[in-house]
């Protein structure tokens, strides 16, 4: 590519080249078939002084720094905004490339179009640039002309409703990607162009090779999973490696909101941030283990109130009676789903702590998307991915101690079950690297036991409600504080008690949820650990064998509830016979034995 550009260069050293008079774009909609192909911007003229777009000599040129944008721009705000002279910041586009000269577009982008323009060109498909960066004067000059015929056309119609008009197919000025020269409109400025015999191979390549390039279609159809920003283009096309950075940086630079045009009195009855700059395909985020020098999407802010102590925070919280309460102002359930996808980063030099607070707040959400899919799964995602400071994880164990300790503040069933399945996150990192006291790991393990061995929730799952499963995310703590080689006997202990108690529950109803399993876990892994011996293993095996207070199991099960704590207690006997027989190793004899005792005690 760069050769490419050499040859373009060396055949105009010298040559001053003007920029071209400005011309409005006409609107994609409105865009002639036949002129599709041909159809032109503005050029920059609207903006700057003419100016020869090569430097004085060709080694000039060559060492020009390439720059590592956003980052290496001094001036976060206007490089965003596009408020810059794309000569001192981007790279001319060969004029053999695009259908006139003049453009400019980010250095990374300009070398991988070049790598996949010839490879198109191999396969018999031409590409060709109608449009590259385009700067915050130019979109002004966009926006401004369609401001005023609307304007002038809808009268009585709010200034919302005719920005949200103009903006289907127009981004506001400082918020377009095309400020940032790294979004490319490619042969056509109409979609149905792409349906025809000379567009359709075109678009075709570009959907099937244009990824191999680092290049997406940023506004895709509305089938695709894309539901909000604008409407579909299918002539533009991302450079995301680079774009991904200018997104995370527009994300977190707050300074960067649109203003300085007709019209911007709108801008605060808009969701322009997270409905129209986020509002792309969410394939075109990017993914960390993607190639290349991306970004993934940060949150967008952390709220001031979680810098309150833990108690006093989870202590305050009100009920969470109406889906979506705990998501904090500034953010959506689509911002929200937009950080998950990218999976879930941390602002650089934020820390955890914030991000693990406004998570924690959302464990007792209604909705399951927000609860079990974000909450749940972010706070799990980042301490499996060891991103959590020691302090920041005895601040969130904190939080949710206090949570699943709130036996009053829990009417809809979810935050205390969601409580006890996040601390198995907890006790999870301090299993792989030890960083609690003993103190604070026999504190973990008295409410996780308490909290299991008395779970009278047994909802389960509801369609549209998702999990209550309390008895079984009771249970993935203790298996978890099972497998902590600094548990010992007497903890071992607590947690055999714990299990026995919930299985000989006598007001649980018949488990269908893998609760038996989920409970024998723990007490494999401790009879595999030594911590259980055979002796005990047959003293829980006979309290569970009790039919009391009825004299024999023919008489219990004449009792509905005696019948469901029968089903229970040979489910779970049967689990812990199948895998202990399943082992080679004798580590599980006790095991065996006591399975089929408590199996033959109770028919």
């Amino acid at each position: 590519m760069a050769s490419s550009l050499f040859r373009k260069l060396a055949l105009i050293i010298g040559v001053s080249v003007s920029f071209l008079a400005a011309q409005a774009v006409a609107e994609e909609a409105t865009v002639p078939q036949n002129q599709a192909a041909a159809a032109e911007e503005p050029a920059e003229s609207v903006e700057a002084e003419d100016r020869s777009p090569v430097m004085s000599s060709l080694s000039a040129w060559m060492d020009r720094p390439k720059l590592f944008l956003p980052d290496d721009y001094p001036d976060r705000t206007r490089i965003l905004r596009g408020d810059v002279d794309p000569y001192d910041v981007f790279w001319e586009v060969p004029e053999s490339w695009a259908v006139r000269s003049g453009m400019y577009a980010e250095y990374d982008t300009l070398e991988a179009y070049g790598r996949m323009r010839e490879a198109a060109a191999r396969d018999g498909v031409h590409l060709v640039i109608l449009s590259a960066f385009r700067s915050f004067r130019h979109q002004r000059f966009i926006w401004e002309n369609k401001w005023q015929d609307r304007y002038e056309r809808l009268a009585g119609v709010s200034p919302r409703d005719i920005a949200l008009n103009i903006m289907r197919y127009s981004a506001m000025p400082g918020t377009s990607r095309h400020h940032w020269g790294t979004d490319l409109d490619l042969n056509a400025f109409n979609n149905a162009y792409f349906d025809t015999p000379e567009g359709k191979p075109v678009y075709d390549w570009l959907k099937a090779h244009a990824g191999e390039y680092g290049f997406c279609e940023v506004y895709s159809p509305r089938a695709s999973g894309r539901q909000i920003g604008y409407e579909p283009e299918r002539w533009h096309w991302s450079y995301i490696p680079t774009a991904s950075r200018y997104l995370a940086a527009y994300v977190e630079a707050a300074e960067a909101a649109p203003h300085g045009f007709a019209g911007d009195e709108a801008v605060p009855e808009i969701d322009w941030l997270s409905e129209f700059v986020l509002g792309i395909d969410p394939e075109c985020l990017w993914d960390p283990e993607q190639e290349g020098k991306g970004r993934a999407l940060p949150a967008p802010l952390i709220l001031s109130s979680m810098d309150a102590p833990a108690d006093e925070a989870v202590a305050t919280d009100r009920p969470l009676l109406e889906a979506g309460q705990c998501i904090p102002e500034g953010w959506t359930h689509d911002i929200l789903l937009r950080w998950k996808e990218s999976g879930y980063p941390l602002t650089e030099g934020e820390g955890a702590a914030g991000y693990l607070a406004m998570l924690e707040h959302c464990l007792a959400d209604p909705n399951p998307d927000i609860r079990d899919g974000i909450a749940y799964e972010g706070i799990t995602d980042i301490l499996r991915s060891d991103r959590a400071e020691e302090a920041e994880l005895r601040e969130l164990k904190q939080r949710l101690l206090t949570r699943l300790a709130n036996t009053e503040n829990d009417p809809l069933g979810f935050s205390r079950p969601f409580a006890a399945l996040a601390l198995a996150e907890v006790a999870r990192t301090d299993r792989i690297e030890a960083w609690m006291s003993q103190g604070e790991r026999r504190t973990l393990l008295a409410a996780g036991a308490d909290y299991t061995a008395n779970v009278r929730d047994y909802r389960g799952f509801i369609e549209g409600e998702g999990w209550r499963h309390g008895v079984a995310h009771g249970a993935d703590l203790l298996m978890q504080l099972s497998l902590n080689p600094e548990i010992g006997e007497g903890e071992a202990f607590m947690i055999a008690k714990a299990v026995f108690d919930a299985i000989g529950s006598r007001e649980a109803p018949v488990f269908v949820s893998e609760e038996p399993q989920r409970l024998a876990r723990p007490i494999l892994f401790l009879v595999q650990r030594g911590l259980l011996t055979e002796e005990q293993i047959a003293i829980w095996m006979e309290v569970l064998a009790d039919p009391a207070p009825h004299e024999s199991w023919e008489e219990a099960l004449a009792d509905g509830e005696a019948k469901a704590r029968r089903e229970n207690i040979r489910a779970f006997a049967a689990i812990l016979l199948e895998t202990a027989e399943g082992k080679e190793e004798a580590d599980l004899d006790a095991v065996v034995t006591g399975a089929e005792h408590l199996l033959d005690r109770v028919p």
